[in-house]
């Protein structure tokens, strides 16, 4: 079974801080001691960083949704979900378009949520994008990372989004945890990605399967790329934690924590 990007990360971050932790203190406290003050350590960042920051964000993105709004979203994020929930809880009157595109199509879980939440929303394709976008107030888009150079990694088809939404001067919001500001800077989306399964690409889930047999032709490969970036001039702020920032700001918050860390 494989974990979901969210999982992985705190996984990951679970046994970084794990092996770190226990090699700068056994040799003053025990093995027990020494795990302890790890998951100590690790819930507390779980906590403050993660959960109660989507608590922050969904509140704070959630006061700049107006009576008569139409939020555009992509895919699925969780504190997006959140933020939509907080705002239709304060008894705001607004509409949702959940733009969605293959193969994963994760739109489609996000949309029965929202509307088993009683939450008014539309669902189209990408190839729709432009023909909803003129009645689009604001744009609210999840990440899986912020860039040191204020680029956002997020799922393949967020760059269209943000792209088509300046054409149009609506705002673009991104709602991202400041865990997840990286030092690592990104220009394009080959240079660092997760490559999907390129079965997916071929399965369209349609009794007729153009692409059936693909691998048995030399000439032909399919690329399935789960994320791609987008540049920080199509971001109009990014709702975090710490408040509504600027995209050039990840350095700065990066190099506030590590002073933090450092008095520690």
């Amino acid at each position: 079974m494989q974990l979901c990007t969210h999982h992985r990360k705190l996984l990951m971050l679970k046994q970084r801080l794990v092996m770190g932790l226990v090699l700068v203190y056994c040799g003053y406290l025990s093995i027990v001691q020494s795990k302890s003050l790890a998951t100590n350590f690790i819930d507390t960042f779980i906590k403050e960083r993660i959960h109660l920051a989507d608590i922050v964000i969904a509140s704070s993105g959630a006061s700049k949704i107006e009576n008569g709004d139409v939020i555009l979203i992509h895919a699925r994020s969780h504190v997006v979900e959140m933020l939509l929930r907080v705002a239709h809880d304060e008894g705001k009157r607004f509409k949702v378009v959940i733009v969605d595109s293959r193969p994963l199509l994760e739109g489609k879980h996000l949309l029965r949520r929202l509307a088993q939440y009683g939450i008014t929303c539309t669902y189209v394709l990408m190839n729709a994008l432009s023909y909803v976008m003129k009645d689009i107030s604001k744009v609210v888009l999840g990440a899986a990372a912020m860039m040191q150079n204020g680029s956002v990694l997020s799922r393949a088809g967020t760059s269209m989004v943000a792209m088509m939404a300046q054409q149009y001067n609506k705002p673009v919001l991104v709602a991202c945890e400041t865990y997840k500001f990286t030092e690592r800077a990104l220009l394009d989306s080959f240079c660092y990605n997760s490559l999907g399964n390129p079965d997916d690409l071929a399965h369209t889930g349609s009794n007729v399967e153009t692409l059936k047999g693909w691998r048995e032709v030399p000439a032909l490969k399919l690329l399935n790329l789960h994320y791609d970036v987008t540049p920080r001039e199509m971001v109009t702020v990014v709702v975090t934690e710490r408040g509504f920032l600027p995209a050039s700001s990840v350095p700065v918050v990066i190099r506030e924590y590590r002073n933090v860390e450092g008095m520690m």
